[in-house]
Protein backbone atom coordinates (compact mmCIF):
# COMPACT_ATOMS: atom_id res chain seq x y z
CA UNK A 1 0.00 0.00 0.00
CA UNK A 2 2.73 2.44 0.95
CA UNK A 3 4.78 1.46 -2.10
CA UNK A 4 1.80 2.08 -4.38
CA UNK A 5 1.33 5.48 -2.77
CA UNK A 6 4.92 6.40 -3.45
CA UNK A 7 4.38 5.86 -7.17
CA UNK A 8 0.95 7.50 -7.24
CA UNK A 9 0.62 10.68 -9.34
CA UNK A 10 -1.38 12.13 -6.41
CA UNK A 11 1.64 11.83 -4.14
CA UNK A 12 3.83 14.91 -3.67
CA UNK A 13 7.48 14.75 -4.64
CA UNK A 14 8.52 15.06 -0.97
CA UNK A 15 6.37 12.07 -0.04
CA UNK A 16 7.99 9.99 -2.76
CA UNK A 17 11.47 10.77 -1.48
CA UNK A 18 13.02 8.24 0.88
CA UNK A 19 16.69 8.14 1.85
CA UNK A 20 18.79 5.87 -0.37
CA UNK A 21 21.26 4.15 1.92
CA UNK A 22 22.78 1.79 -0.68
CA UNK A 23 23.13 1.91 -4.41
CA UNK A 24 20.81 -0.56 -6.18
CA UNK A 25 22.37 -3.92 -6.97
CA UNK A 26 21.94 -3.45 -10.73
CA UNK A 27 24.21 -0.39 -10.37
CA UNK A 28 26.84 -1.88 -8.07
CA UNK A 29 27.05 -5.17 -9.97
CA UNK A 30 27.51 -3.31 -13.27
CA UNK A 31 30.02 -0.77 -11.97
CA UNK A 32 33.12 -2.89 -12.81
CA UNK A 33 32.31 -2.41 -16.50
CA UNK A 34 32.81 1.35 -16.08
CA UNK A 35 35.77 1.46 -13.67
CA UNK A 36 38.27 2.25 -16.43
CA UNK A 37 36.29 5.35 -17.42
CA UNK A 38 36.41 7.20 -14.10
CA UNK A 39 38.64 7.96 -11.15
CA UNK A 40 37.40 6.65 -7.81
CA UNK A 41 35.61 9.90 -6.83
CA UNK A 42 34.15 10.15 -10.34
CA UNK A 43 32.96 6.55 -10.13
CA UNK A 44 30.97 7.37 -6.99
CA UNK A 45 29.38 10.32 -8.78
CA UNK A 46 28.60 8.03 -11.73
CA UNK A 47 26.81 5.61 -9.41
CA UNK A 48 24.92 8.47 -7.78
CA UNK A 49 23.89 10.03 -11.08
CA UNK A 50 22.73 6.77 -12.69
CA UNK A 51 20.90 5.69 -9.52
CA UNK A 52 19.24 9.11 -9.39
CA UNK A 53 18.08 8.77 -13.01
CA UNK A 54 16.55 5.38 -12.21
CA UNK A 55 14.87 6.27 -8.91
CA UNK A 56 14.24 10.00 -8.75
CA UNK A 57 10.78 11.41 -9.56
CA UNK A 58 12.49 14.71 -10.44
CA UNK A 59 15.61 14.57 -12.58
CA UNK A 60 17.37 17.75 -11.59
CA UNK A 61 20.86 17.45 -10.13
CA UNK A 62 19.84 19.02 -6.82
CA UNK A 63 16.90 16.65 -6.35
CA UNK A 64 18.80 13.50 -7.36
CA UNK A 65 21.66 14.46 -5.06
CA UNK A 66 19.28 15.03 -2.12
CA UNK A 67 17.92 11.47 -2.37
CA UNK A 68 21.07 9.97 -0.85
CA UNK A 69 21.67 9.95 2.88
CA UNK A 70 24.71 11.91 4.04
CA UNK A 71 24.99 13.37 0.56
CA UNK A 72 27.69 15.89 -0.30
CA UNK A 73 27.00 19.29 -1.82
CA UNK A 74 25.29 19.15 -5.21
CA UNK A 75 28.15 21.11 -6.77
CA UNK A 76 30.22 17.91 -6.91
CA UNK A 77 27.56 16.13 -8.97
CA UNK A 78 27.06 19.20 -11.13
CA UNK A 79 30.78 19.45 -11.78
CA UNK A 80 30.89 15.73 -12.62
CA UNK A 81 28.33 16.06 -15.42
CA UNK A 82 29.33 19.46 -16.84
CA UNK A 83 33.03 20.08 -16.20
CA UNK A 84 34.82 16.90 -15.10
CA UNK A 85 37.55 15.58 -17.40
CA UNK A 86 36.38 11.98 -17.89
CA UNK A 87 36.12 10.79 -21.48
CA UNK A 88 32.72 10.67 -23.17
CA UNK A 89 34.12 8.22 -25.73
CA UNK A 90 35.34 5.83 -23.04
CA UNK A 91 31.92 5.84 -21.38
CA UNK A 92 30.28 4.99 -24.70
CA UNK A 93 32.81 2.22 -25.35
CA UNK A 94 32.14 0.75 -21.91
CA UNK A 95 28.37 0.89 -22.47
CA UNK A 96 28.71 -0.89 -25.81
CA UNK A 97 30.80 -3.65 -24.20
CA UNK A 98 28.22 -3.94 -21.43
CA UNK A 99 25.38 -4.24 -23.95
CA UNK A 100 27.22 -6.90 -25.97
CA UNK A 101 27.88 -8.94 -22.83
CA UNK A 102 24.27 -8.50 -21.76
CA UNK A 103 23.11 -9.83 -25.12
CA UNK A 104 25.36 -12.83 -24.65
CA UNK A 105 24.03 -13.51 -21.15
CA UNK A 106 20.41 -13.12 -22.28
CA UNK A 107 20.91 -15.20 -25.41
CA UNK A 108 17.50 -16.88 -25.28
CA UNK A 109 15.75 -13.52 -25.01
CA UNK A 110 17.74 -11.93 -27.85
CA UNK A 111 17.34 -14.57 -30.53
CA UNK A 112 16.74 -13.54 -34.12
CA UNK A 113 18.29 -10.96 -36.38
CA UNK A 114 19.01 -7.55 -34.96
CA UNK A 115 17.30 -4.40 -36.25
CA UNK A 116 19.09 -1.05 -36.05
CA UNK A 117 16.57 1.81 -35.80
CA UNK A 118 17.73 5.28 -36.85
CA UNK A 119 15.55 8.11 -35.56
CA UNK A 120 15.51 11.49 -33.85
CA UNK A 121 13.52 13.05 -31.04
CA UNK A 122 12.98 16.54 -29.67
CA UNK A 123 14.15 17.24 -26.14
CA UNK A 124 11.71 20.00 -25.13
CA UNK A 125 12.77 22.74 -22.73
CA UNK A 126 10.77 25.76 -21.61
CA UNK A 127 14.01 27.47 -20.61
CA UNK A 128 15.88 26.34 -23.73
CA UNK A 129 16.55 29.93 -24.84
CA UNK A 130 19.11 30.06 -22.04
CA UNK A 131 20.74 26.75 -23.02
CA UNK A 132 23.80 26.62 -25.22
CA UNK A 133 23.01 25.50 -28.79
CA UNK A 134 19.30 25.02 -28.15
CA UNK A 135 17.16 25.80 -31.18
CA UNK A 136 13.62 26.19 -32.40
CA UNK A 137 12.29 23.04 -34.08
CA UNK A 138 9.01 21.93 -35.58
CA UNK A 139 7.31 19.31 -33.43
CA UNK A 140 5.21 16.99 -35.58
CA UNK A 141 3.35 15.58 -32.57
CA UNK A 142 1.52 18.84 -31.85
CA UNK A 143 2.27 20.57 -35.18
CA UNK A 144 3.94 23.61 -33.67
CA UNK A 145 7.41 25.03 -33.14
CA UNK A 146 9.13 24.44 -29.83
CA UNK A 147 12.47 25.19 -28.18
CA UNK A 148 14.91 22.43 -27.29
CA UNK A 149 17.52 20.08 -28.70
CA UNK A 150 17.03 17.72 -31.63
CA UNK A 151 18.68 14.41 -30.70
CA UNK A 152 19.59 11.85 -33.38
CA UNK A 153 19.75 8.29 -32.00
CA UNK A 154 20.34 4.67 -32.90
CA UNK A 155 18.41 1.89 -31.20
CA UNK A 156 18.71 -1.90 -31.26
CA UNK A 157 15.73 -4.26 -31.40
CA UNK A 158 16.69 -7.93 -31.16
CA UNK A 159 14.28 -10.59 -29.98
CA UNK A 160 12.68 -9.19 -26.81
CA UNK A 161 15.55 -6.74 -26.34
CA UNK A 162 14.98 -3.05 -27.06
CA UNK A 163 17.86 -0.78 -26.08
CA UNK A 164 19.32 2.61 -27.13
CA UNK A 165 22.86 2.71 -28.49
CA UNK A 166 24.19 6.18 -29.33
CA UNK A 167 23.02 9.77 -29.62
CA UNK A 168 24.18 13.11 -30.92
CA UNK A 169 22.60 16.53 -30.50
CA UNK A 170 22.04 18.14 -33.90
CA UNK A 171 23.50 21.64 -34.17
CA UNK A 172 22.06 23.93 -36.82
CA UNK A 173 24.33 25.48 -39.42
CA UNK A 174 23.63 29.01 -38.18
CA UNK A 175 24.69 27.98 -34.66
CA UNK A 176 28.24 27.34 -35.81
CA UNK A 177 29.11 30.83 -37.03
CA UNK A 178 30.16 34.19 -35.64
CA UNK A 179 26.59 35.49 -35.36
CA UNK A 180 25.68 32.75 -32.91
CA UNK A 181 28.95 33.35 -31.07
CA UNK A 182 27.90 36.95 -30.56
CA UNK A 183 24.40 36.00 -29.43
CA UNK A 184 25.63 33.78 -26.59
CA UNK A 185 28.57 35.95 -25.60
CA UNK A 186 26.74 37.49 -22.65
CA UNK A 187 27.49 41.02 -21.44
CA UNK A 188 27.38 42.28 -17.86
CA UNK A 189 27.76 45.98 -17.00
CA UNK A 190 28.92 46.66 -20.56
CA UNK A 191 31.80 44.32 -19.99
CA UNK A 192 32.15 41.34 -22.31
CA UNK A 193 32.41 37.98 -20.58
CA UNK A 194 34.75 35.27 -21.76
CA UNK A 195 33.13 32.71 -24.06
CA UNK A 196 32.51 29.38 -22.25
CA UNK A 197 35.35 26.98 -23.01
CA UNK A 198 33.23 24.12 -24.34
CA UNK A 199 31.29 26.48 -26.65
CA UNK A 200 34.51 27.98 -27.93
CA UNK A 201 35.89 24.51 -28.62
CA UNK A 202 32.75 23.52 -30.56
CA UNK A 203 32.78 26.70 -32.65
CA UNK A 204 36.48 26.28 -33.44
CA UNK A 205 36.64 22.52 -34.03
CA UNK A 206 33.24 21.24 -35.14
CA UNK A 207 31.84 21.55 -38.64
CA UNK A 208 28.16 21.55 -39.48
CA UNK A 209 26.67 18.08 -40.00
CA UNK A 210 23.21 17.37 -41.34
CA UNK A 211 21.02 14.93 -39.46
CA UNK A 212 21.63 12.45 -42.26
CA UNK A 213 25.41 12.79 -41.85
CA UNK A 214 25.02 12.24 -38.11
CA UNK A 215 22.83 9.22 -38.83
CA UNK A 216 25.45 7.66 -41.08
CA UNK A 217 28.10 8.17 -38.41
CA UNK A 218 25.91 6.44 -35.81
CA UNK A 219 25.19 3.51 -38.16
CA UNK A 220 28.92 3.09 -38.81
CA UNK A 221 29.63 3.29 -35.07
CA UNK A 222 27.15 0.50 -34.27
CA UNK A 223 28.75 -1.66 -36.96
CA UNK A 224 32.31 -0.92 -35.80
CA UNK A 225 31.41 -1.70 -32.17
CA UNK A 226 30.17 -5.15 -33.18
CA UNK A 227 26.44 -4.62 -32.58
CA UNK A 228 24.64 -7.62 -34.14
CA UNK A 229 22.16 -6.22 -36.65
CA UNK A 230 21.04 -7.32 -40.10
CA UNK A 231 18.60 -4.53 -40.98
CA UNK A 232 18.39 -0.75 -40.70
CA UNK A 233 14.98 0.93 -40.56
CA UNK A 234 14.15 4.64 -40.46
CA UNK A 235 11.48 7.11 -41.47
CA UNK A 236 11.42 9.06 -44.72
CA UNK A 237 13.66 11.87 -43.41
CA UNK A 238 16.72 9.61 -43.56
CA UNK A 239 16.08 8.12 -47.03
CA UNK A 240 18.86 9.23 -49.35
CA UNK A 241 21.43 7.71 -51.68
CA UNK A 242 24.40 8.15 -49.32
CA UNK A 243 22.70 6.47 -46.36
CA UNK A 244 21.34 3.44 -48.22
CA UNK A 245 24.70 3.17 -50.00
CA UNK A 246 26.48 2.97 -46.65
CA UNK A 247 24.05 0.34 -45.36
CA UNK A 248 24.47 -1.80 -48.45
CA UNK A 249 28.27 -1.47 -48.23
CA UNK A 250 28.02 -3.01 -44.74
CA UNK A 251 26.11 -5.96 -46.29
CA UNK A 252 22.92 -4.99 -44.45
CA UNK A 253 19.37 -4.59 -45.72
CA UNK A 254 17.12 -1.59 -45.19
CA UNK A 255 13.46 -0.55 -45.01
CA UNK A 256 12.60 3.15 -44.95
CA UNK A 257 9.49 5.26 -45.02
CA UNK A 258 9.15 7.23 -48.21
CA UNK A 259 7.64 10.64 -49.04
CA UNK A 260 4.93 10.83 -51.67
CA UNK A 261 6.88 13.34 -53.78
CA UNK A 262 9.72 10.92 -54.51
CA UNK A 263 10.05 10.33 -58.24
CA UNK A 264 10.09 6.88 -59.87
CA UNK A 265 10.54 5.74 -63.47
CA UNK A 266 7.41 4.66 -65.32
CA UNK A 267 7.04 3.63 -68.99
CA UNK A 268 6.01 7.19 -69.86
CA UNK A 269 8.82 8.84 -67.85
CA UNK A 270 9.51 10.00 -64.29
CA UNK A 271 6.50 10.53 -62.03
CA UNK A 272 5.87 11.10 -58.31
CA UNK A 273 4.74 8.28 -56.07
CA UNK A 274 1.51 10.09 -55.28
CA UNK A 275 0.63 10.35 -58.99
CA UNK A 276 1.64 6.74 -59.63
CA UNK A 277 -0.58 5.53 -56.77
CA UNK A 278 -3.61 7.24 -58.36
CA UNK A 279 -3.21 5.08 -61.48
CA UNK A 280 -3.43 1.78 -59.59
CA UNK A 281 -6.73 -0.15 -59.83
CA UNK A 282 -8.44 -0.88 -56.51
CA UNK A 283 -8.45 -4.62 -57.16
CA UNK A 284 -4.64 -4.60 -57.11
CA UNK A 285 -4.64 -3.90 -53.36
CA UNK A 286 -4.60 -6.83 -50.92
CA UNK A 287 -5.21 -6.84 -47.18
CA UNK A 288 -2.18 -7.45 -44.96
CA UNK A 289 -2.27 -8.06 -41.20
CA UNK A 290 0.62 -6.53 -39.28
CA UNK A 291 1.23 -6.61 -35.53
CA UNK A 292 2.74 -3.62 -33.81
CA UNK A 293 2.25 -2.00 -30.41
CA UNK A 294 0.88 -5.41 -29.40
CA UNK A 295 -2.17 -4.96 -31.65
CA UNK A 296 -3.18 -6.33 -35.03
CA UNK A 297 -3.59 -3.73 -37.76
CA UNK A 298 -5.03 -4.32 -41.22
CA UNK A 299 -3.59 -2.47 -44.22
CA UNK A 300 -4.52 -2.55 -47.89
CA UNK A 301 -1.40 -2.61 -49.97
CA UNK A 302 0.21 -2.97 -53.36
CA UNK A 303 3.93 -3.46 -54.10
CA UNK A 304 6.08 -3.02 -57.20
CA UNK A 305 9.77 -2.85 -58.09
CA UNK A 306 10.67 0.55 -59.53
CA UNK A 307 13.70 2.77 -60.08
CA UNK A 308 13.88 5.85 -57.83
CA UNK A 309 15.66 8.93 -59.13
CA UNK A 310 16.81 10.28 -55.74
CA UNK A 311 18.53 6.95 -55.01
CA UNK A 312 20.68 7.20 -58.15
CA UNK A 313 18.20 5.16 -60.11
CA UNK A 314 18.34 2.14 -57.80
CA UNK A 315 15.70 -0.47 -58.44
CA UNK A 316 13.88 -0.92 -55.15
CA UNK A 317 10.65 -2.43 -53.90
CA UNK A 318 7.97 0.14 -53.04
CA UNK A 319 4.81 -0.52 -51.02
CA UNK A 320 1.70 1.67 -51.27
CA UNK A 321 -0.41 1.29 -48.12
CA UNK A 322 -3.87 2.50 -47.05
CA UNK A 323 -5.40 1.99 -43.62
CA UNK A 324 -8.93 1.48 -44.97
CA UNK A 325 -10.58 -0.88 -47.43
CA UNK A 326 -12.09 1.98 -49.43
CA UNK A 327 -8.54 3.33 -50.15
CA UNK A 328 -9.58 6.78 -49.05
CA UNK A 329 -7.20 9.50 -47.94
CA UNK A 330 -3.50 9.77 -48.66
CA UNK A 331 -1.52 6.51 -48.76
CA UNK A 332 1.77 5.81 -47.00
CA UNK A 333 4.82 4.62 -48.91
CA UNK A 334 7.64 2.31 -47.83
CA UNK A 335 10.67 1.08 -49.72
CA UNK A 336 13.46 -1.47 -49.38
CA UNK A 337 16.46 -2.80 -51.24
CA UNK A 338 14.99 -6.31 -50.93
CA UNK A 339 13.10 -6.55 -54.22
CA UNK A 340 12.30 -10.21 -53.44
CA UNK A 341 10.35 -9.52 -50.23
CA UNK A 342 6.58 -9.66 -49.97
CA UNK A 343 4.48 -6.89 -48.47
CA UNK A 344 4.11 -8.61 -45.09
CA UNK A 345 7.89 -8.93 -44.67
CA UNK A 346 8.41 -5.26 -45.46
CA UNK A 347 5.66 -3.87 -43.24
CA UNK A 348 6.27 -6.20 -40.31
CA UNK A 349 9.93 -5.19 -40.25
CA UNK A 350 9.17 -1.47 -40.53
CA UNK A 351 6.57 -1.82 -37.77
CA UNK A 352 9.42 -2.56 -35.35
CA UNK A 353 10.14 1.17 -35.40
CA UNK A 354 7.55 1.53 -32.64
CA UNK A 355 10.18 0.12 -30.26
CA UNK A 356 12.12 3.39 -30.37
CA UNK A 357 8.93 5.42 -29.85
CA UNK A 358 8.22 3.37 -26.72
CA UNK A 359 11.76 4.07 -25.53
CA UNK A 360 11.39 7.82 -26.08
CA UNK A 361 8.07 7.92 -24.26
CA UNK A 362 9.15 5.80 -21.30
CA UNK A 363 12.54 7.49 -20.94
CA UNK A 364 11.02 10.95 -20.98
CA UNK A 365 8.37 9.93 -18.43
CA UNK A 366 10.55 7.78 -16.16
CA UNK A 367 14.24 8.51 -16.71
CA UNK A 368 14.34 12.26 -17.34
CA UNK A 369 15.57 12.07 -20.93
CA UNK A 370 14.58 15.70 -21.51
CA UNK A 371 14.60 16.92 -17.90
CA UNK A 372 18.16 18.18 -17.80
CA UNK A 373 18.44 21.85 -16.87
CA UNK A 374 22.11 22.45 -17.61
CA UNK A 375 22.91 25.58 -19.54
CA UNK A 376 26.13 24.05 -20.81
CA UNK A 377 25.98 21.95 -23.97
CA UNK A 378 28.55 19.59 -22.46
CA UNK A 379 26.16 18.75 -19.65
CA UNK A 380 23.35 18.01 -22.11
CA UNK A 381 25.66 15.88 -24.24
CA UNK A 382 26.57 13.87 -21.16
CA UNK A 383 23.14 13.60 -19.56
CA UNK A 384 21.59 11.81 -22.53
CA UNK A 385 24.25 9.01 -22.60
CA UNK A 386 23.78 8.70 -18.83
CA UNK A 387 20.07 8.08 -19.44
CA UNK A 388 21.03 5.49 -22.08
CA UNK A 389 23.33 3.86 -19.52
CA UNK A 390 20.61 3.82 -16.85
CA UNK A 391 18.24 2.25 -19.37
CA UNK A 392 20.82 -0.43 -20.21
CA UNK A 393 21.23 -1.24 -16.51
CA UNK A 394 17.48 -1.50 -16.02
CA UNK A 395 17.07 -3.79 -19.03
CA UNK A 396 20.21 -5.92 -18.71
CA UNK A 397 21.55 -5.20 -15.23
CA UNK A 398 19.72 -8.03 -13.50
CA UNK A 399 21.65 -10.48 -15.69
CA UNK A 400 24.85 -9.29 -13.97
CA UNK A 401 23.63 -9.37 -10.35
CA UNK A 402 25.08 -12.17 -8.26
CA UNK A 403 27.58 -13.39 -10.85
CA UNK A 404 31.10 -14.39 -9.87
CA UNK A 405 32.58 -11.25 -11.39
CA UNK A 406 30.29 -8.99 -9.37
CA UNK A 407 29.58 -10.95 -6.20
CA UNK A 408 31.39 -8.44 -4.02
CA UNK A 409 29.09 -5.73 -5.28
CA UNK A 410 25.87 -7.36 -4.05
CA UNK A 411 24.51 -5.20 -1.20
CA UNK A 412 24.87 -6.62 2.29
CA UNK A 413 21.21 -5.90 2.94
CA UNK A 414 20.16 -8.33 0.18
CA UNK A 415 21.88 -11.10 2.16
CA UNK A 416 20.35 -10.05 5.48
CA UNK A 417 16.75 -9.53 4.35
CA UNK A 418 15.80 -13.20 4.00
CA UNK A 419 12.13 -12.61 4.70
CA UNK A 420 11.68 -9.50 2.55
CA UNK A 421 11.00 -9.65 -1.16
CA UNK A 422 13.65 -7.76 -3.09
CA UNK A 423 14.14 -7.10 -6.79
CA UNK A 424 14.44 -10.34 -8.75
CA UNK A 425 17.76 -11.05 -10.44
CA UNK A 426 16.32 -12.50 -13.61
CA UNK A 427 16.37 -10.31 -16.71
CA UNK A 428 12.86 -9.31 -17.78
CA UNK A 429 13.20 -7.78 -21.22
CA UNK A 430 9.48 -7.44 -21.86
CA UNK A 431 8.62 -5.35 -18.78
CA UNK A 432 7.70 -1.68 -18.93
CA UNK A 433 10.18 0.88 -17.67
CA UNK A 434 7.85 1.74 -14.80
CA UNK A 435 7.71 -1.88 -13.59
CA UNK A 436 11.50 -2.18 -13.81
CA UNK A 437 11.91 0.96 -11.71
CA UNK A 438 9.43 -0.33 -9.14
CA UNK A 439 11.47 -3.50 -8.71
CA UNK A 440 14.57 -1.44 -8.04
CA UNK A 441 12.57 0.75 -5.66
CA UNK A 442 11.52 -2.34 -3.69
CA UNK A 443 15.18 -3.18 -3.22
CA UNK A 444 16.05 0.37 -2.15
CA UNK A 445 13.15 0.36 0.29
CA UNK A 446 14.31 -3.01 1.63
CA UNK A 447 17.81 -1.63 2.16
CA UNK A 448 16.33 1.25 4.12
CA UNK A 449 14.24 -1.10 6.29
CA UNK A 450 17.29 -3.20 7.09
CA UNK A 451 19.18 -0.02 7.90
CA UNK A 452 16.39 1.12 10.24
CA UNK A 453 16.40 -2.25 12.02
CA UNK A 454 20.12 -1.90 12.65
CA UNK A 455 19.61 1.66 13.77
CA UNK A 456 16.80 0.58 16.09
CA UNK A 457 19.09 -1.90 17.80
CA UNK A 458 21.70 0.81 18.25
CA UNK A 459 19.18 3.30 19.65
CA UNK A 460 17.45 0.63 21.71
CA UNK A 461 14.21 0.85 19.76
CA UNK A 462 13.32 4.50 20.30
CA UNK A 463 10.96 5.13 17.34
CA UNK A 464 10.76 8.90 17.89
CA UNK A 465 14.48 9.40 17.41
CA UNK A 466 14.57 7.06 14.43
CA UNK A 467 11.71 8.90 12.72
CA UNK A 468 13.31 12.25 13.43
CA UNK A 469 16.58 11.16 11.87
CA UNK A 470 14.86 9.73 8.80
CA UNK A 471 12.70 12.80 8.22
CA UNK A 472 14.97 15.66 9.09
CA UNK A 473 18.64 14.79 8.85
CA UNK A 474 20.19 12.31 6.52
CA UNK A 475 23.62 13.30 7.80
CA UNK A 476 22.59 12.11 11.27
CA UNK A 477 21.95 8.68 9.82
CA UNK A 478 25.58 8.22 8.99
CA UNK A 479 26.68 9.48 12.36
CA UNK A 480 24.27 7.23 14.21
CA UNK A 481 24.89 3.95 12.41
CA UNK A 482 27.68 2.66 10.23
CA UNK A 483 26.43 0.66 7.24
Amino acid sequence: MRLALMFSPLCTEEEKLIPIVEYPSIVTSSTPWFEDVFTRPQLKNFQTYVSGIILSPVHTISYMNSMFYAHSDQSALNNFITDSTWSDEKLEDARYRYILEGIRRCEKDTEGKGILILDDTLSHHESAKHMEFAGKFYDHTDQSFTWGHDVVTTHLAKGRLSIPLSSEIYLKDDQLNEDYLSSINRRTKNKEEALPGDVKQILENENFKTKNEIGRELISKAFDKGIPFSYVIADSWFLNSETVGLIESLKKDWVFGCKSDRVVLMPNGWTSLSEWAKTLPNDKFKSVNVWYEKKKHVFYCYASNLKMRSLDGRRIRIVVSYDNKELEGDPHFYCTNRVDWNIYQILSLYARRWRVDVFYRESKQNLGLEDYEMRKIRGARRHIPMVFTAHALLVLGSAFVGTDSSRKAVPQSAKLAKDIRVAKTVASLDQTMGSRRRRVYVEVLTNLLVFVLKLARKLKGEPGKIAQMLLFSKTMLQRSAKV
